[in-house]
Parts: C-alpha cells; structure tokens; sequence
C-alpha cells in the first residue's frame, strides 16, 4: 500500500479523530486542517502536522492542501449552508493536485430516504463531489454511536435510567456505525478500488431502542427505560444544543424520515463491504460494553 500524506479536516473532533488515528495506523503521514492549530496542538499526537484552514477562506486552503495526497472532510454546517465551503475546498483541492476525496456525509441519505432538506442536500453535495473530476468516494453512514455520549443523555441514563434518543418508534430497528469503524473504512478508501463509489456503511448487529437499552444496563448497572422524546421536544433538544433552529428543525425532521422508511429500511450490511476492505467491524454490543464503558471509566 502506498504511504501518502493526507489531510484530515474535523480532525479534533468526533467524526475526524478516528480518521486521523486510522490513516496514522496505517502509516500515512497526516495533516490536521483546523480553524484553530493551536487547540489541535494541544489535543493531536505530535507526529501530526497542524495547520490553518478555514472552509470560508479559499487561500487557507489553498495553504492547507499544499503537498497533499488525499483527504478526508466532513461538512461542520448544514448542507443548504455548505455551498461555498465545499466550492473553496473543491478547488483548492484541484490547485494542489489533490488525487483523493474520502467525503462522509455524517447522516444517511440512502436510497428509499424522504427528499427532506437536510437528505436532499446531502445528495446535492455528494454529486458535488463525485463529479468534481477528482477521484473520490463517498460514505454514508447510519446513526452514530458516539451520540449516546452526549452530556444530556449521560446525565439522564445515570439520574433516571431513562434513554430518550434516538425518537424513534419502540419497534424500530436501525444499524449504528461506530466512527472507529467509519474511520477505518475511510483510511482504506484513501487507497482501495472504490473511486466514484457511494458507500453504505454501519456496524453490525442493528437494535430497537428497548434493545438498546437493555445494552447499556450492562454498562450503567441499572435497568435502562426507552422513553424517546417526541419530534418536537427532539426539535427543541437539538436547537439549545447547536444554538440554531433551523438546524434542530432539519435534524428533527431527519429523524421523523426514518420513521416513515419501510421496517428494515435503515438496516445496513456492511459486511462485505469491510471483507473488500480488510476492516474489521465493531458490534453494537462489543462497542457498548467495550468503547462506551472505557469512556465512562476515564471520564465518568
């Protein structure tokens, strides 16, 4: 396998961390692009080169990607808000002879999803890039794992033993992916045959909400109640917690869509995908006892 130099953007945070450790594992060199080097000093392993790059600043950019390879982004706003971040980038990455995109879209908008605004525009930048004229890949994951750490859900797990998210139906089974596993789906697609490919991705082992919760009993030793907030209590969560309504209303409204999908019509087998890949999957319940338990135990 070919060592290139790649660009991680999001690097610091949830979605971009697990690319970046990754690409590292396998023996990339690595470039975090961030809006705040310093922080990412701070918080990356020393052997990652941090520098300054701004979606709204096409010249940053332009600056970030000098020497790259590849590169792994993200969007960190809205699609309907995201059209010049994604034209600087674009750009700036054909200035520089970038040769590889990895783009997620960080929510799903697979076939079968209502043309709602938040899926619709994710589609819009996935052909963006895709037809950019630069090889490129995309990935579409399910729900994230990693969302049941949010401080609110924490606290109420603990206080009340009562798991409100994700709002969905009792009945409702859905894949999560694990952005460890997203993460290594994207640093083997930085070299596979995958050019051109939108790729449906998740962990194995879809659950129920109630399903769900008797997995987390295991980890918070207690009994663990499903009780989903409704859309519009969902609406209003998401707003305090991003400060804008527009993007608590499109969230919620995401999450109304998958409730009107057909019964498995948020089931993703990724199997051999991660065979074509060498990747090996992470199970909701190993990445519960095993991820989420050691998180609790560093950080309580």
């Amino acid at each position: 396998m070919r060592k290139m130099k790649v660009a991680v953007f999001g690097a610091t945070g949830v979605q971009g961390h697990p690319v970046l450790d990754a690409a590292l594992e396998a023996g990339h060199q690595v470039r975090a692009v961030s809006r705040d080097p310093d922080s990412a000093e701070e918080r990356l392993p020393g052997r990652v080169e941090k520098v300054y790059g701004d979606y709204a600043d096409r010249d940053s950019l332009v600056d970030a990607l000098d020497g790259v390879e590849a590169l792994f982004f993200h969007l960190p706003m809205l699609p309907s808000e995201a059209g010049d971040a994604v034209d600087n980038l674009l750009e700036a990455a054909h200035r520089q002879g970038v040769e590889r995109i990895v783009f997620s879209t960080g929510a799903w908008c697979g076939k079968g999803m209502p043309d709602i605004a938040l899926v619709d525009g994710l589609r819009r930048v996935s052909a963006q890039v895709l037809d950019s004229g630069i090889d490129a890949v995309v990935l579409r994951p399910t729900l994230y794992l990693a969302n049941l750490v949010w401080p609110h859900l924490l606290r109420e797990l603990r206080e009340t033993g009562r798991l409100s998210y994700p709002p969905l139906d009792h009945h409702r089974r859905i894949s999560w992916t694990a952005t460890e596993d997203q993460g290594a789906i994207a640093a083997a697609c930085l070299h596979a045959d995958v050019v051109g490919q939108t790729l449906d991705i998740a962990s194995p082992e879809p659950v129920t909400g109630p399903e769900l919760c008797r997995l987390l009993a295991g980890v918070f030793d207690r009994e663990i109640h499903f009780a989903p907030e409704t859309i519009e209590e969902f609406s209003n969560t998401m707003t305090s917690l991003s400060g804008s309504a527009e993007m608590g209303r499109q969230i919620a409204d995401f999450y109304a869509a998958i409730d009107e999908l057909p019964p498995k019509g948020m089931i993703v087998d990724a199997s051999r995908l991660a065979d074509q890949l060498g990747v090996k999957l992470t199970p909701v319940s190993r990445w519960v006892k095993r991820r989420l338990g050691r998180l609790l135990d560093l950080y309580g």
